[in-house]
């Protein structure tokens, strides 16, 4: 007969049962487990101190590699561009210390480079005043794209013809308002003529680095063209990149495209190597006239420019560095 002595018994033969179970999964099962994640642990300290000397050599070696890459460019470029006159013409907002190596680079090579002509803001025409300030330092009239194109016709074809192409301004305001560079925007028999590189720094159009200005004045009547862009460019989405490109070839300029790439620290919405180039890349006129180097951000893309402009004069085109549009790193050896 079951009666309430038999409820209490059987209910602390279970509580027993619970407490000997908890006992022994916890001397016994929890150790097993806790023995096997030691171990675990401990193979994954070994793996990450093995990859960290893993990642250790390969940072040296990829640091002696650089430092051979960049010692050797030297050589690659050593005469190449033997008293060649470039002229550096740089979109304002890429990096300034890229656009100097690539100076560096090819005033190693041999190039006459008398400096880096910059495209300043003013460019953007962004306001009446600047459209103003343009036409009244090149005497060019128009709408914003037709005083634009006008103004890089005037650039470009001082590249093309030396110092002899010039304009003409008037120190005197005649019968329009002057703008900020004292010029007025209607010119005045017998001005004397002003260089066109002058006349556009004048205008705050332009500046002057790695060199001074006066050395234009004096520039080679033939030059070839290294005109600079990059993802940070000022200009990007503008249009401005390849209506000067245009206007470079229209004049029969020689003409390399080179681009600073900036990836960011955000990897995963950084613009792809290259993509700045577009505007030269996808024009069929352009791509076939003008060659490109994606990577002046590095040593390789450096040594790209100077062996470009080497070959550009005898009308070798290519398309140099590692983005997709690009062919190669370097243009192919002549053997």
């Amino acid at each position: 007969m079951i009666n309430f002595r038999f409820h209490i018994v059987s209910l602390i033969a279970v509580f027993l049962a619970l407490g000997l179970g908890i006992l022994v999964g916890s001397t016994v099962v929890d150790q097993k487990i806790v023995n096997r994640l030691d171990s675990e642990i401990s193979g994954v300290r070994k793996d990450i101190k093995a990859r960290n000397a893993t990642n250790k050599q390969l940072t040296q070696e990829n640091k002696d590699l650089q430092q051979f890459i960049g010692e050797v460019a030297l050589y690659g470029g050593d005469g190449r561009l033997d008293g060649q006159p470039i002229a550096i013409v740089a979109e304002r907002g890429v990096d300034n210390g890229d656009v100097k190596q690539t100076v560096d680079a090819l005033r190693a090579a041999g190039a006459d480079v008398p400096g880096v002509l910059w495209l300043d803001d003013a460019w953007r025409l962004d306001s009446d005043e600047h459209v103003q300030d343009l036409q009244s330092a090149l005497g060019v009239q128009g709408n914003v794209t037709a005083t634009r194109d006008a103004a890089f016709n005037r650039l470009a074809g001082r590249f093309a013809r030396g110092p002899g192409a010039v304009t003409t301004t008037t120190p005197i305001a005649t019968s329009r308002t002057t703008g900020r560079t004292g010029a007025s925007s209607t010119s005045t028999p017998g001005a004397a003529p002003v260089d066109v590189v002058s006349a556009l720094e004048r205008a705050n159009f332009l500046h002057v680095t790695e060199g001074d200005a006066s050395a234009f004045d004096t520039f080679p009547g033939r030059a070839d063209v290294l005109l600079i862009t990059g993802d940070d460019s000022h200009f990007v989405g503008s249009g401005l990149t390849a209506a000067f490109v245009h206007s470079l070839v229209r004049a029969k300029v020689p003409t390399a495209v080179g681009a600073v790439y900036d990836g960011g620290n955000d990897a995963a919405n950084a613009p792809q190597r290259g993509a700045v180039l577009a505007p030269v890349l996808d024009d069929q006129t352009l791509s076939r006239a003008v060659s490109t180097i994606d990577d002046l951000d590095m040593v390789q893309g450096r040594v790209a420019s100077v062996l470009a402009l080497e070959l550009i004069g005898s009308g070798n085109i290519g398309h140099y560095g590692y983005g997709s549009d690009a062919s190669a790193p370097l243009p192919p050896h002549r053997s």
